[in-house]
């Protein structure tokens, strides 16, 4: 029942801030920044300051709509519904946000340099596909298979039935590993998308 304890330290937390209590707000603010800073990094096409700056503006539009959480979800999924709007906003107003490739990987610990270089290629390729997926497409593969939601708090966060996200899940896996195949020719992309 851990979720179940986290969901209502949310709930106590955010009326403690609706109180007017800022520490209370602090406290949500370091739970969840690093988690919806890398999701909407994601959603950004890794650009890192369009991420800082819409993690910055959800808490700002959090911070001035509290009245408005009633607990029925958590205080994660309210932000990032928040969040989310924002960005779709901001895709549909501007071009799609170029991506830096050194901010999108982890360079972790590699002794075969031939090794990262390949990874790095392909994660290149990856992030380039999934650009070409539209909002819906792209969202649902973040959060399943970048974020590591699973289906029934996705559906939550976007506010759809659990069938519905398998189903959508199913077709961008399909679109995205279609774009590779396009981009790189099957035999190149292996067991990648399986």
């Amino acid at each position: 029942m851990k979720d179940s304890a986290a969901l209502e330290d949310d709930r106590q937390l955010a009326r403690r801030a609706q109180d007017g209590d800022q520490t209370a707000f602090a406290s949500l603010i370091d739970r969840y920044s690093e988690r919806l800073f890398n999701m909407l990094l994601q959603m950004c096409n890794g650009n890192s300051d369009m991420a800082s700056e819409l993690t910055q503006e959800a808490f700002v539009r959090a911070y001035e709509r509290l009245s408005q959480f009633d607990g029925a979800s958590s205080f994660y999924t309210w932000i990032y519904r928040l969040a989310r709007n924002r960005a779709i906003d901001i895709r549909k107003r501007k071009k799609p946000i170029a991506s830096d490739p050194h901010e999108m990987h982890d360079p972790g610990h590699q002794d075969d340099p031939g090794s990262q270089m390949q990874q790095n290629e392909m994660q290149n390729i990856v992030q380039g596909a999934l650009q070409e997926l539209d909002d819906e497409q792209r969202e649902i593969i973040l959060l399943r298979d970048f974020d590591g939601h699973d289906y029934a708090h996705i559906a939550s966060l976007l506010d759809i039935a659990e069938g519905t996200v398998k189903s959508r899940l199913s077709r961008a896996r399909k679109a995205l590993r279609t774009i590779i195949e396009n981009n790189v020719g099957a035999d190149q992309i292996g067991g990648l998308l399986s």
